[in-house]
């Protein structure tokens, strides 16, 4: 397979830790999206949520992901929780091998419980509510669909490692 390959979930799916495992594995860089809009405006990204606001946060992101695509070079990127929010980044990634990390929305609110994330929201009922509106469109842009299921990263690593190689 020719790279990149993208990985996309919500938040505490794991994306980051998986898709630096992958990479190791395969002997590709690695580009955790959110590190790299924070780098590129050299700020965390709550600061610029709650300086810039969602909708410059998201314009961050996209450029950083069409930079990031851009090209046939073979990394694993790992994608914020709300890349498939917007229509031109899904178009994007449906042009690129991208993976999505499915895991039960009481694992994910647990692994995020007291993070520095600007989207958990304070309640379960907002946080499931946003996971069921952005499933249709992580399935949307996937090309395989894993289920963690509270497995090892090391072992949903695996799982893709195998379906690149058998892709």
């Amino acid at each position: 397979m020719r790279g990149p390959v993208a990985i996309v979930g919500y938040m505490g799916s794991g994306k980051t830790t998986v898709g630096r495992m992958l990479a190791r594995a395969l002997g590709w860089d690695f580009v955790d999206l959110d590190r790299e809009i924070s780098r590129r405006s050299d700020r965390a990204i709550p600061e610029i949520f709650a300086t810039s606001g969602e909708d410059h946060f998201r314009d961050l992101e996209h450029r950083a992901l069409l930079t990031t695509l851009d090209g046939e070079r073979k990394r694993v990127i790992a994608c914020g929780g709300g890349i498939v929010e917007r229509p031109e980044n899904r178009a994007r990634l449906a042009e690129v091998a991208t993976v999505f990390l499915r895991e039960d929305t009481g694992v994910l609110f647990g692994r995020t419980r007291g993070a520095r994330r600007p989207l958990r929201g304070a309640g379960r009922k907002e946080f499931e509510r946003r996971y069921e509106r952005r499933l249709p469109l992580y399935r949307e842009v996937a090309d395989f669909e894993v289920a963690v299921g509270g497995r090892s990263a090391q072992a949903v690593a695996e799982e893709i490692e195998r379906w690149i190689s058998g892709a």
